[in-house]
């Protein structure tokens, strides 16, 4: 699902949501990642370093998460099958970090979230 036709607004919702399922990137282990976000959204590696930075203020800030998802619902037209292939890709990207118990229950959370909106 290559997303790199999306709003910018989209890549960074996306990626914010991803990153709060995987709590562990950093700059040891960022490049994994970034060739992830690299081939499913085409981002560059200015726009990944600065959605880090972004990941790291919501996270200081205690950020909510619903409007990232009101934001990525929006751009998939509000499509079941568009919203289940997003989530397909939210399930690679956690397969990546080795999903640990705690990254699994964020991304249920993130998908239940997805799910009783459709």
């Amino acid at each position: 699902m290559l997303l790199s036709s999306y709003t910018q607004e989209f890549k960074r919702a996306s990626i914010g949501l991803l990153l709060n399922i995987i709590q562990n990137v950093n700059s040891k282990n960022s490049n994994k990642y970034y060739k992830f976000f690299q081939k499913e959204l085409g981002m560059d590696s200015d726009e990944f370093e600065e959605i880090l930075e972004l990941k790291r203020f919501a996270q200081a800030h205690n950020i909510v998460l619903e409007n990232e998802i009101d934001i990525i619902r929006e751009e998939l037209g509000y499509k079941r099958h568009h919203i289940m292939k997003f989530l397909m890709m939210f399930n690679r990207c956690i397969i990546i970090d080795g999903c640990d118990f705690k990254s699994y229950q964020r991304f249920e959370k993130i998908r239940d979230s997805f799910l009783k909106k459709l």
